[in-house]
């Protein structure tokens, strides 16, 4: 740096640098994500995203995000019997503003967890499943 310089006073600053202030929600476009057909309320979330904008494209985003769900939500005449299941699924499609879901995965809730196992118990438990699709009938 040459001697009498000072970096820090200059002309204009970094205050021309910054661009338009822009309201971060007017960038945001609203999702319905959508159940499985199997299920008896379709509709269970809404979801953000950022709105297509160049090469980043809002479909491409969505795209695989995860979603979980109550099971005693999605089938309500299931009633609280289902409400320890918890259903996790992944957007495949998107259609307009729904999300197209698929089965990922599910889980029990740990409250439940914990009523069925005891501690110093040792479960011992063996079931044959055959898959539809399986080669073997």
């Amino acid at each position: 740096m040459a001697l009498g310089k000072n970096k820090r006073i200059s002309k204009g600053g970094k205050r021309g640098k910054r661009g338009k202030a822009q309201e971060t929600m007017a960038r945001k476009e609203w999702y319905d994500v959508v159940a499985p057909s199997n299920f008896e309320k379709r509709q269970f979330s809404k979801t953000i995203c950022n709105k297509t904008q160049g090469t980043r494209i809002a479909a491409d985003v969505l795209r695989g995000r995860v979603f979980e769900a109550n099971l005693a939500d999605l089938n309500q005449s299931a009633g609280e019997e289902e409400a320890y299941r918890k259903v996790r699924f992944t957007v495949q499609e998107v259609q307009g503003r729904n999300l197209l879901t698929q089965f990922h995965s599910m889980e029990m809730t740990t409250d439940k967890m914990a009523s069925l196992l005891r501690k110093w118990c040792t479960v011992g438990a063996m079931a044959m499943v055959a898959a539809q699709n399986s080669p073997r009938s």
